[in-house]
């Protein structure tokens, strides 16, 4: 491939992980041009995200060079390429605890003079930034206290501060409304505008064609096609991530209800009952005065920005956060912190994949929550676990998450696709009567969506209950019977799913209803 005279060139990459024996790129090639945004798309463990953290600095090739402005480089750390003007936001984003979004935001780049910082002409380059690209980020806050999405936009500040000509996002919209999404890609076109290069990873295919100029799709680590998006369909790109006849259906990915009709609730009693609700934990959102009920064999989802209180009522019905009213019951258990909701029979799965050591061996991210199961026979008796028992057990969930790779390994070694597959399937594992799942397809790939989705309905069939948060509206619309859209800390609007309806219709119908609760275009009932 002959290099663009502006812009970024990987030649021939590879990458090789001796610790598990991956051979994570093979003769890879990308390239990123001065004003362009360039999608950069493939099936979970294609390579994608191994391919960026090179291009990045967070990772050395094995082989292969790096071109800037066609001259040769070398990237030791991410200081390296920020240097280049290249910088990432990443998946989830890392920002330093026990500091202000500000203080964060300037560090490594701190004004002053004589070693001594300028509080306030640094907050001040901040606030000028913040206010010009419309972010409404809280500067004083710690950085603990951000949400998901607000963490996004403060790493993205970060670099705009840095004046980097190459921005590199990773699934950046997994966590925003459609409203937020477009306010993104808006500010992708001001910064396309002003000729900066922006790569755009993302398993949303439309979402993709309608925003970027080229894409990219790896397959197996390997470069598979460079297209210009005026020459491709949604169709023809499913094609060339997967290597199949998009007219070929997989029965693997067919659900068994993609569209169920509601259980009937008859005499059982709910699964998880939530009274008169309120929280008010300092640093986040207040939830005021919630009432839900989850019927068993039901599926719902919560729809809403992070920023609506959607995180905090997630962490209350977890046990992570104490009510300041209200009562919340699972299985006729009263729910008092998070211990008691495991043993009251529920699973759950955080949208930062609390519980996931990426430092550790992935096995140690997969038992966590079966070290008492593993206390077998007479030396169970002294706290001794049986690791015949316990590597049989993640061996099981890597099977059913279709993850090859050992899992005495590294957790960082696997791609943020692979991890969320294993967490999942981690907690589908504990056979819970409640399945609490926050951001379920974040990084997911088309296939493995469509796998979740039958998982799902085959999971509360025998009478199980599922609760999905998710600011994905899509996602919702899939699979749940029943969608209730939070706002401003409370319930702005009941929407049940009429299986019966079908299509891009059905679809549009719902996102539009969805869409104006979320923001207040108008409140429906919320009970009955």
């Amino acid at each position: 491939m002959k290099p663009h005279e502006k812009g970024v060139c990987l030649a021939g990459i590879q990458k090789y992980f001796p610790v598990n024996g991956v051979h994570a790129l093979n003769s890879t090639d990308f390239e990123l041009r001065d004003a362009e945004i360039h999608a950069l798309l493939g099936e979970n463990g294609a390579g994608k995200s191994t391919l960026m953290h090179i291009m990045a600095g967070y990772l050395a090739p094995t082989a292969g060079r790096i071109l800037v402005d066609l001259q040769e480089r070398r990237f030791a750390s991410p200081a390296d390429a920020l240097a280049l003007g290249i910088g990432m936001v990443r998946q989830y984003p890392h920002l330093t605890p026990g500091f202000k979004v500000w203080e964060d935001c300037i560090l490594g780049t701190e004004p002053g003079s004589l070693g001594v910082l300028h509080p306030r002409k640094a907050r001040n380059a901040v606030r000028t930034l913040s206010d010009r690209w419309g972010f409404e980020l809280p500067l004083d806050r710690d950085t603990a206290e951000l949400t998901v999405s607000q963490r996004q936009k403060a790493a993205v500040l970060a670099l705009l501060l840095r004046d980097v000509r190459y921005l590199i996002f990773d699934e950046p919209t997994a966590v925003l409304t459609p409203e937020e999404t477009q306010g993104l890609f808006a500010l992708f076109k001001l910064l396309r505008k002003e000729g900066k290069g922006i790569v755009l990873i993302s398993h949303k295919l439309e979402e993709t064609l309608g925003i970027a100029d080229r894409v990219t799709v790896l397959r197996k680590g390997k470069t598979r096609a460079v297209r210009s998006v005026r020459s491709l369909s949604a169709e023809t790109l499913q094609a060339l991530m997967f290597g199949i006849d998009h007219k070929q259906q997989d029965p693997a990915l067919v659900p068994h209800r993609m569209f169920p009709e509601a259980v009937p609730r008859g005499s059982a009693e709910p699964i998880l009952s939530v009274q008169g609700l309120s929280v008010e934990a300092p640093g986040r959102p207040f939830i005021r005065n919630i009432d839900l009920e989850l019927a068993p064999g039901t599926i719902t989802g919560i729809a809403g920005v992070r920023d609506s209180g959607l995180e905090t009522l997630e962490l209350a019905l977890t046990g992570f956060l104490a009510p300041a009213g209200g009562t919340i019951r699972i299985n006729g258990r009263n729910l008092a912190g998070v211990k008691t909701f495991r043993e009251a029979g529920g699973a759950y799965l955080s949208a930062d994949r609390t519980g996931f050591a990426p430092d550790l061996p992935l096995q140690d991210s997969i038992i966590i929550h079966a070290h008492q199961r593993a206390c077998r026979g007479f030396w169970g008796k002294f706290g001794v676990m049986d690791q015949k028992f316990l590597d049989s057990l993640a061996g099981r969930i890597m099977h059913q998450a279709q993850v090859t790779g050992s899992f005495k390994t590294r957790g960082a070694s696997f791609s943020g696709g692979m991890l969320q597959r294993i967490m999942l399937s981690r907690e589908f594992a504990e056979n819970a009567p409640l399945l609490i799942l926050a951001e379920p397809g974040w990084g997911l790939d088309g296939r493995s969506r469509e796998r979740l989705a039958g998982k799902l309905s085959n999971y509360v069939a025998p009478g199980r209950a599922a609760l999905l948060f998710s600011t994905d509206v899509e996602e919702l619309i899939a699979v749940s019977d029943l969608i209730l859209v939070l706002r401003n800390g409370t319930f702005s609007a009941r929407i049940p799913l009429d299986s019966r309806e079908q299509g891009a219709a059905r679809m549009d119908t719902y996102k539009a209803r969805i869409g104006k609760a979320m923001t207040g275009g108008f409140k429906e009932a919320v009970h009955g």
